[in-house]
């Protein structure tokens, strides 16, 4: 069999789903053309990472006696976009001490697990490395960069990279940059920065449309930015795009203009579970709780299946306009209609919302009767209700099963302590700050002390 007709056979491979891979894979080790051939190898690894099938894909890489740069870069690439970044390092470390230099492409995946790990330090080390070996860098890596700098919150890393890109920059190299600024805490300077790529002629594409979204959505103290990043949306024809569509609806919403919000959604020509979450968001965080809950009817209506998301939106919804009764059967169904596991934060809205509509013993026993160990921040939740609501005899249980599961934390201390004040049991808040002065690092606070003077002494 010909180079060239191997070199088809993985171009032709890499259309393929899973299945057949796997099928081809064994008629190619039946005709003895694997692991010789590295071209086929790179191809079936590819499928196989592009199926989830990383196990299967790592055991054909363990097979082949010789592996070059491009294999190893199949590899790095597999974990990086599978959301195994450790993996990917581990790969790239795997890789140097068997002598495979790594090249741009390597770098590039390499620099995409260290912006999933959020670690700086492997990523400036990567930088120095190729800024060393590589003699030119290509926009890929400057892109990588500039996306791990922002990932890993240097900002002003990113800057630099950004600046020394000159006028090699393309529509991915500013929407990096955007992100970079939104994601560390300057949406205005991404705003800044956006209005620079549109001086600069670079044609908007939807991801960047997306993140200047993004941007105004957390500077909605200026509702003004809805009606602008709306009108960039017309211009560059993604007003009818779902995604954009679904972004401006939570971004009007968090703004306060739902009835914008509402107008975008059903002007919509394709909507998505995710489109109706916005709406029902933008409903709920502006207090129309039972218009969300009516959206969320006409979904199921229309024959959508509402996921993990939208029920913790719905019940959220439920615990801000104190809709108990609707929150208890949302939360049924979800589980006994639906079969979903809730996550903790659906433990968490539950209880919040019997808190607020005062039915504490009810939100005990729930605590008690989770599937799950429920998290410190549920058991805060119940105690601080019963702060508000006066039941001391239920906040002592509470604070017990705070104080056990987290015994270091000097917060709970503090709070059981004002519990106790609020009922005006002071032998228990003196008992409490005794334990906490006992407990060396629990609070840097010293214990307050009053003296009065009797007599001159």
């Amino acid at each position: 069999m010909s180079a060239t007709s191997l070199r088809t056979g993985a171009a032709i491979l890499r259309a393929l789903p899973a299945t057949s891979a796997a099928l081809l894979h064994a008629h190619a080790l039946k005709l003895g053309v694997l692991p010789s051939c590295l071209h086929l190898c790179s191809a079936f690894l590819k499928a196989y990472a592009t199926a989830g099938r990383l196990a299967a894909a790592r055991q054909l890489f363990d097979e082949i006696p010789r592996r070059d740069v491009p294999l190893w870069n199949t590899l790095v690439s597999a974990y990086a976009r599978s959301g195994h970044p450790d993996h990917a390092l581990q790969a790239a470390c795997a890789m140097a001490r068997a002598g495979a230099r790594p090249n741009g492409v390597s770098v590039t995946s390499i620099l995409s697990a260290c912006a999933q790990l959020r670690s700086p330090v492997h990523g400036r080390e990567l930088h120095g490395y190729a800024v060393r070996n590589i003699l030119v860098l290509d926009l890929p890596v400057f892109n990588a960069l500039l996306n791990m700098y922002g990932k890993c919150g240097r900002l002003t890393d990113a800057r630099t990279v950004f600046a020394v890109m000159g006028s090699v920059k393309s529509a991915v190299s500013w929407t990096c940059m955007i992100n970079a600024c939104c994601e560390n805490g300057r949406p205005a300077k991404a705003l800044e920065v956006f209005e620079e790529m549109r001086l600069a002629g670079v044609k908007v594409d939807e991801v960047t449309l997306l993140a200047v979204i993004s941007a105004c959505t957390k500077l909605d103290c200026r509702s003004g930015l809805g009606d602008w990043v709306e009108e960039c949306a017309l211009e560059n024809g993604f007003l009818e795009n779902t995604r954009v569509s679904n972004a401006l609806i939570y971004m009007h919403g968090r703004m306060g203009k739902v009835r914008r919000s509402c107008e975008i959604f059903d002007a919509m020509g394709v909507r998505t579970v995710v489109s109706w979450t916005a709406v029902i968001q933008a409903l709920a965080m502006n207090g129309h709780g039972v218009a969300a809950l009516v959206r969320f009817t006409q979904m199921l209506r229309q024959g959508f299946q509402p996921d993990e998301v939208i029920f913790l939106c719905v019940i959220n919804t439920c615990g801000h306009s104190k809709l108990v009764s609707e929150g208890r059967q949302l939360f049924k169904s979800m589980v006994e209609e639906y079969h979903i596991t809730p996550w903790m934060e659906h433990y968490g809205s539950m209880v919040d919302l019997l808190c607020k509509y005062g039915a504490l013993d009810e939100a005990f026993e729930f605590v008690l009767a989770m599937p799950v160990k429920p998290d410190p921040v549920i058991w805060r939740v119940l105690a601080g209700a019963c702060r508000d609501h006066g039941n001391a005899s239920l906040a002592r249980k509470v604070m017990d099963h705070v104080i056990d599961m987290e015994p270091n934390y000097g917060g709970n201390h503090v709070l059981a302590s004002n519990l106790y004040a609020a009922n005006a049991d002071w032998r228990s808040v003196v008992d409490v700050r005794l334990d906490m002065e006992v407990r060396k690092g629990a609070s840097n606070r010293s214990i307050a002390v009053s003296y009065i003077e009797v007599n001159g002494e």
